[in-house]
């Protein structure tokens, strides 16, 4: 994303979880993490163990001192609002909410950046959903007019 000179960075994911109850939509934008949940996502989408993850924190504290993590968390936010109205009600879709965690995919990134975690593959209904193009559809609609919102807002700021 760097190296194109993008001005944002969205990376879509499928979580599971060894608990078939565990569902949902969660976005997450670079920074320590939030809970043992972020620890533990972040410790399999990372491929390391939870006490690398601790140890990541560490260095993550000196990277967030130039990385975009206000711009980042706005961009969460809006995302996460707009595509779980798109698919909470029709769709019945969990919500996570926004979290935190150190991912290795939003580190280095010169632009905001977050991570969806549309749905556990290890639910029945969630997995259900993932293989709906319906509901793909209206996630992707959702995450778009997030994107859209944030824009907007941005722009707002840079008129003022």
């Amino acid at each position: 994303a760097n190296a194109k000179d993008v001005d944002l960075f969205i990376s879509l994911h499928c979580n599971a979880f060894n608990m078939a109850n565990m569902d949902g939509l969660e976005v997450y934008y670079l920074d320590l993490a939030s809970s043992k949940d972020a620890v533990r996502v972040a410790a399999r989408e990372n491929a390391v163990s939870q006490k690398s993850i601790s140890d990541l924190q560490v260095i993550l504290t000196d990277l967030m001192l130039s990385s975009k993590i206000k711009e980042s968390k706005d961009l969460a936010s809006t995302v996460h609002e707009n595509a779980l109205a798109k698919v909470a009600a029709s769709h019945g879709m969990g919500d996570n909410g926004v979290r935190t965690a150190p991912f290795y995919v939003l580190m280095g990134a010169k632009m905001p950046a977050i991570l969806v975690e549309m749905g556990y593959l290890t639910n029945a209904e969630d997995a259900k959903r993932l293989k709906s193009d319906e509901y793909l559809n209206s996630l992707a609609d959702g995450i778009v007019k997030g994107v859209l919102t944030y824009k907007k807002k941005i722009e707002s700021f840079a008129g003022s």
